[in-house]
């Protein structure tokens, strides 16, 4: 490479796999690979799904154009998984293992058009999936996988129009934006990334045309399309969801029993920047290494889009900086913004390997072994869990035994329906429990959930007229039968029942609080105010 200085060059050190991973073709090995890895396990893991997962999962049991918290996109593309391979685990979380390989294409495309170097792209592949947080991604179906893949994408784009001056590249642009919204809005957080972009290779980079610019921002739009017809018809819930989450007037919680908001901390914006740190790796310090020194070491082409990558990480990060001064955040919410900082890293690590920097070379190896035990992290967890001080910290409960959990509840209703000779049914007081029954129950039944009617949040099960407690068609079904009610206190049921009676609770509660009972003769909860729980 050309130097932007005058500065003595010292010899290069060539490392052994350099001229390997220059072939063409190791790139697609290495993404190949790992997607084969990922398939593999997946077919054979013994975990069962997340509440997010089987949340999902009953989305896509019943197609809409957008749901209460987010938009279509993951129960599109559960349903296509599972009408082609059943309603099984395996197939629900197939599409983020392909999401994952899918993303790292484009990271790969876009190092090699940007830096014309087949290592550099090489090591992009390797570090998008040495970075944390997508390496658990690309295990569990939740939004993150898929949605990920859109931004990555959609940088890539924007970084081929910006810096290579191919401006249709636009169109692919807001056609990533578009249907990335479908999975997550904060995709949007992508047009002041490219605006930033913009800015600092201002100097040096082609003319912008704004007509293809404007062209693609139009393209973006189209993503709103499902998710505002959704929204019109039911009263702007999602709106309403993401006010909620802020405390915000006209939120979702504003008539919730739940009492006042936890009153902020700084500690929560210490934990968003621990957890950013945790979630983004090593990563995070190569793409630093990239920024400050490729100024003395790299031609003018490379340093801008250096920049150009950097700064576009900065919108997202920021944003939820922000939010961190009003509310918790949690560790997924910007790891996207990581996307664009992997290029910088690749030329970071080949640059340090080879001027044989330590600190960089550190910071390599770091990225390999944590990259490795991110992916070793379901495979071995059943063995991490047993090692004191460490065990603790993972979360096995939530991925496992919910197949016994759900044969006892199956028991329990047998009992009910002989007792009683009618159909009895399940309510949950969280959305999650309800999504994970639902799955795991023979036969997938429909599973209820009274979050909102004893003074909870609204879920996506009181949008659905066949699941809302609050539906006349669905309390004329229910009304006289007798039910398996979980979670929260008997006071969260006696109004609704004309008995109640509380049960052991079910093997391998999910929650190490959780409750049981029985209940005979539902009326509805109407009657339930916040009041009755203090009677």
């Amino acid at each position: 490479m050309q130097t932007g200085s005058h500065e003595p060059q010292p010899t290069l050190h060539q490392p052994w796999w350099g001229a390997i991973v220059r072939l063409a073709p190791m790139g697609w090995v290495l993404i190949l690979t790992l997607l084969a890895l990922r398939v593999i396990w997946q077919s054979v893991s013994p975990f069962t799904l997340i509440e997010d997962e089987a949340h999902y999962w009953e989305w896509a049991r019943r197609l809409d154009w957008s749901y209460y918290s987010k938009g279509p996109g993951v129960a599109w593309v559960i349903w296509a998984s599972t009408r082609l391979l059943g309603d099984t685990e395996f197939a629900v979380r197939l599409p983020a293992a392909i999401a994952t390989a899918i993303g790292t294409v484009a990271v790969m495309r876009s190092t090699l058009e940007l830096l014309e170097d087949r290592r550099l792209a090489f090591l992009s592949a390797l570090l998008y999936n040495c970075i944390p947080g997508f390496a658990v991604a690309a295990m569990l179906m939740t939004i993150d996988a898929p949605y990920i893949a859109c931004w990555a994408w959609g940088a890539s784009f924007a970084l081929r129009a910006i810096l290579g001056g191919h401006h249709r590249s636009w169109l692919g642009f807001g056609l990533c934006v578009a249907v990335g919204f479908l999975f997550k809005y904060t995709i949007l957080m992508l047009l002041p990334s490219v605006l930033l972009a913009l800015w600092v290779t201002r100097a040096g980079r082609p003319k912008l045309r704004w007509g293809w610019l404007l062209a693609g921002l139009i393209v973006s739009l189209l993503g709103l399309i499902p998710v505002g017809i959704w929204n019109s018809q039911h009263d702007w819930a999602t709106v309403r969801h993401l006010l909620g989450h802020l405390g915000a007037p006209g939120g979702d919680t504003a008539n919730t029993a739940a009492g006042p908001r936890e009153p902020w901390t700084i500690v929560w914006f210490f934990e968003y920047i621990a957890l950013q740190l945790l979630v983004g790796g090593p990563v995070i310090a190569l793409a630093a290494f990239a920024w400050f020194t490729a100024p003395k070491r790299a031609d003018e082409r490379t340093v801008r889009t250096i920049r150009a990558c950097v700064v576009m990480a900065l919108p997202m990060l920021v944003f939820y900086l922000l939010i961190s001064l009003v509310t918790q955040t949690e560790g997924n919410w910007a790891m996207a913004a990581f996307v664009t900082l992997i290029p910088p890293a690749a030329w970071a690590v080949w640059d340090g390997v080879t001027r044989v920097s330590h600190p960089v070379k550190f910071f390599w190896g770091a990225a390999i072994i944590v990259g490795m035990g991110a992916m070793l992290l379901f495979p071995g967890a059943q063995n991490i869990a047993k090692v004191p001080g460490i065990g603790e910290l993972i979360p096995l409960y939530r991925m496992t035994g919910m197949r016994e959990h759900a044969l006892d509840a199956q028991r329990v209703l047998d009992e009910l329906q002989a007792q009683t000779g009618q159909q009895p049914f399940v309510i949950t007081n969280h959305y999650g429990r309800a999504s994970l029954l639902a799955f795991y129950l023979p036969d997938h039944p429909v599973v209820y959930c009274s979050s909102a009617h004893i003074g909870g949040r609204k879920t996506q099960y009181d949008m659905w007229d066949q699941t809302d407690l609050g539906n006349p068609d669905t309390l004329a079904r229910l009304r006289g039968r007798p039910a398996l009610l979980l979670g929260g206190p008997p006071k969260h049921w006696d109004s609704a029942f004309d008995a109640i009676t509380p049960i052991e609770p079910l093997k391998n509660e999910p929650k190490s609080h959780g409750t049981a009972y029985t209940g005979l003769l539902f009326k509805s909860f109407e009657n339930w105010t916040p009041h009755t729980q203090d009677n």
